[in-house]
């Protein structure tokens, strides 16, 4: 069996410190900075505090004690909000991103879990990081911005599945292989480009990192 593409740690942490985390970016590309970690995913749990689905679009504002934080997903992805509400505990698995000087996650998993495990998570955060100060919080707009595009989560998932079957393949070769829509793999070819998750050993080809 193949093994699966190598992805970047994802991080435990509380939500304020996505808020706090320092950004640099570089040649396009936004990298956050956790108490000295440099951030790209994160695995969170935390309670449902508002959900929204308009059209294409729809997201989950998330609260777990210590700050609250807006996941959005687009199209294909819209099925990762399936059966979640207010007032259910779920695990996040997702990568950071900004727009518009507003901070989100991109969710990779949304699994529904039990109070028990928020617990022993907000215990073992605790350990780890101390009690979140109240004064740190930060609640999250209300404003919906329905005008940014983003590659559907299958479509990365497709393009590193293919990257990895042939360590390196070219711009057509990739998008031949992958089956989907040009523009929709191009996008997330430029995403998975821009977060460092491959890279161009040579122009028009395409590596995993």
């Amino acid at each position: 069996m193949d093994a699966l593409p190598k992805r970047q740690v994802a991080y435990k942490v509380w939500i304020k410190d996505i808020f706090s985390a320092e950004s640099k970016s570089e040649d396009g590309k936004i990298s956050f900075f956790i108490k000295d970690k440099q951030v790209g995913r994160v695995n969170i749990i935390a309670s449902v505090i508002e959900d929204s689905v308009v059209g294409t679009y729809g997201s989950l504002v998330v609260d777990d004690g210590s700050s609250q934080i807006r996941l959005k997903v687009w199209n294909d992805d819209l099925w990762l909000l399936e059966g979640k509400q207010v007032g259910d505990f779920v695990l996040i698995v997702g990568r950071i991103n900004e727009f518009n000087g507003e901070r989100y996650i991109r969710p990779e998993i949304i699994r529904l879990i039990s109070f028990d495990w928020a617990l022993l998570r907000r215990l073992e955060l605790i350990k780890e990081f101390g009690i979140p100060s109240i004064e740190e919080k930060v609640a999250v707009s209300s404003v919906v911005d329905t005008i940014e595009v983003e590659p559907s989560l299958a479509a990365r998932e497709r393009i590193l599945e293919v990257i990895d079957k042939f360590d390196d393949i070219s711009e057509n070769d990739l998008v031949k292989e992958c089956g989907m829509n040009k523009d929709k793999v191009l996008v997330a070819l430029y995403e998975l480009l821009k977060e460092g998750e491959i890279f161009s050993p040579k122009k028009g080809y395409y590596s995993l990192v």
